[in-house]
């Protein structure tokens, strides 16, 4: 066995915890395969912000408490909180964009205003044939899951 002083046995401690932590930092790519396909993933809501309104096309949706009520009363809470939750849940994926590629006129407008933040986001969808896109803050994603009939308030 090898001799050593504390201090040496230490300092092999801390080399060796410096090793394993490289090792994991750099498993991850090697794990994935390098590929960068969950990286592209996001989701549609910010992580952790709250939803406090939501402007529709023809209906406003506001947060009471911990309840949701709309402006015309149609909607129950259970309605209104399920739509809430499918947003937050909603992934997207950076669109690329070629360099001749004409954006379309956008379909639909909601504004969401999130707690702490004076003004809204506004998000754009495009309905296309195959898919929907999203714009948000001059950057275009395409809408993963779910559609988008059932990000909306409808009968």
């Amino acid at each position: 066995m090898i001799r050593l002083s504390q201090r040496a046995w230490n300092n092999v401690i801390i080399v060796s915890m410096l090793i394993l932590i490289m090792l994991f930092n750099f498993s991850s790519h090697f794990l994935n395969n390098g590929s960068n396909e969950v990286l592209n993933l996001s989701s549609l809501v910010p992580a952790n912000t709250t939803i406090t309104i939501m402007e529709f096309d023809r209906e406003k949706v506001e947060r009471i408490g911990q309840g949701w009520r709309t402006i015309s009363g149609v909607y129950s809470n259970e309605r209104i909180a399920s739509l809430v939750e499918r947003w937050g849940n909603a992934e997207v994926s950076l669109f690329e964009q070629g360099p001749n590629w004409q954006s379309p006129s956008p379909s639909s407008t909601v504004k969401l205003w999130f707690a702490g933040q004076v003004l809204p986001t506004e998000y754009q969808f495009i309905q296309l044939v195959d898919k929907t896109l999203v714009k948000i803050d001059k950057k275009m994603y395409h809408l993963i899951s779910p559609s988008y009939q059932m990000l909306t308030i409808s009968e």
